[in-house]
């Protein structure tokens, strides 16, 4: 004979495991170093005028993320991949030694909703100034990536890798507009 639990113990054991799904789904923030660009030791050198010498004066449009919703980019995490990467090219400049300035807009993500391959574009807006204000680079940059079921089975964290490379990508096409300008 089989017997059922009673309707009190069914309502307790649907609450339990509604509660245990929510708290393991959710979403987290990106994380700096997944988003982050390491130099290569082959890559060829960014123009003598800029190495050491870019400051990053503003990145804003970020997204905090809610835990309850979706993961997202929030503005000082972008922040702290870019200075990692631009660091790691040796571009950021030295205290009281800035010639260009650096401003970032995230102007958003474009995420899917739900699915097996979880793809984001970043969308973000580098304006690079001279100590004269005199724009030397301005590029709004789209930057599609997609996270696969097999970096993550779990959806939630697969938005966040697409996230992370989303933004990584961004950032090394940034680097590779920078690579390609002529300063007098």
């Amino acid at each position: 004979m089989i017997s059922f639990p009673r309707s009190g113990n069914l309502t307790r054991l649907a609450i339990l495991v509604g509660l245990t799904i929510g708290v393991s789904a959710c979403a987290t923030p990106s994380e700096t170093g997944r988003m982050s660009v390491v130099a290569l030791l082959d890559q060829p050198s960014f123009p003598s005028a800029l190495q050491h010498t870019v400051c990053i004066r503003t990145v804003k449009g970020g997204e905090t993320t809610n835990p309850l919703w979706v993961s997202k980019v929030d503005s000082k995490d972008f922040e702290s991949a870019l200075s990692v990467s631009m660091e790691s090219a040796g571009l950021i400049a030295p205290p009281g030694a800035c010639k260009y300035s650096l401003d970032v807009n995230l102007l958003g993500l474009s995420q899917p909703s739900f699915g097996l391959d979880m793809e984001v574009t970043s969308h973000v807006n580098y304006k690079v100034f001279d100590n004269t204000a005199q724009a030397i680079l301005l590029e709004t940059i789209s930057a599609p990536f997609t996270a696969t079921f097999s970096d993550s089975p779990i959806g939630f964290v697969r938005i966040k890798r697409a996230n992370e490379g989303s933004i990584r990508a961004s950032i090394s096409q940034f680097l590779e507009k920078l690579h390609g300008i002529k300063l007098t």
